[in-house]
């Protein structure tokens, strides 16, 4: 059953820090996830719940908000890409095409319905 779990606290470890953004050397841990729970819309201690794994229901609020907020990063990083090509697809082709693998990266950190956190 360890085994089982470790992987998801990887992958909800991994989505808090997509919404968090790159921790600067300034951020302590804390300011780095109450960022990530304010772009979420949760508050700090539910961000810190989730990234300990004291919460490992998949339906949980926090749970679901942080991966509309990853999923809403994802959208926007599409978005951008699309501009790109748009603009001149032959120069921003390798800029697009980054963009995109980091959405695709992005959404497939999201928590399955059927499995625990």
């Amino acid at each position: 059953m360890f085994r089982k779990s470790v992987p998801r606290v990887v992958d909800v470890r991994a989505l808090i820090a997509s919404v968090a953004g790159p921790r600067s050397w300034s951020d302590t841990r804390e300011s780095w996830l109450a960022r990530a729970a304010r772009r979420a819309g949760i508050s700090y201690r539910q961000c810190k719940s989730l990234f300990y794994a004291e919460i490992t229901d998949h339906n949980h609020r926090s749970a679901r908000l942080m991966r509309d907020a990853a999923e809403k990063l994802a959208g926007r990083y599409e978005s951008i890409a699309r501009g790109l090509h748009e603009i001149d697809p032959d120069f921003h082709g390798a800029d697009r095409d980054s963009l995109l693998d980091l959405a695709r990266a992005i959404r497939s950190l999201g928590i399955s319905r059927d499995e625990e956190i």
